[in-house]
């Protein structure tokens, strides 16, 4: 088994690559972060993958669940999918200072059902979540999905 260590905290590599970019460093006098840059940017324009987030308007959203919290007076939670994604909510009686945006909004996990089924791990299945605070902000891509969540409980409290 290749063990891994972190380089720089920019991503895991193993000790072969360490070696191997430490002698690229010292044959060209590059640093070794740069290399792995110009690895990486060379690597995505080669893919020609397209990073367009999707149209708001595109994507479906739906509530599946609502129920009280038990353990907190007049604070429900909803559940529901957003396209191929699952989300959860706990939204508040009144608004919160640690709400998203100062408001009833208190916690809101989205996540990718089948990462999360394949690594049993919560958190990296996520895209976004919050929980009194950012945890996982929303990226370009995963913004879309967190406006029609965010659009969808809003629009049900009224």
């Amino acid at each position: 088994m290749v063990t891994q260590k972190t380089y720089r905290k920019y991503g895991p590599l193993t000790e072969l690559q360490i070696k191997r970019l430490q002698k690229l460093s010292e044959f060209d006098g590059t640093d070794p972060v740069e290399h792995i840059r110009n690895a990486v940017d060379k690597y995505l324009q080669n893919l020609k993958v397209n990073f367009t987030p999707p149209k708001e308007e595109e994507i479906s959203a739906e509530l599946k669940n609502r129920y009280e919290d038990p353990n907190m007076s007049r604070a429900v939670w909803f559940e529901g999918v957003v396209d191929r994604y699952e989300f959860s909510a706990l939204i508040l009686n009144l608004p919160y200072k640690l709400g998203i945006d100062k408001g009833r909004i208190s916690k809101l996990a989205i996540w990718d059902p089948i990462i999360k089924e394949n690594t049993h791990n919560f958190i990296s299945a996520c895209i976004v979540n919050y929980d009194r605070g950012w945890d996982i902000r929303p990226s370009k891509i995963a913004e879309p999905y967190y406006n029609k969540v965010k659009s969808l409980i809003e629009n049900s409290l009224r």
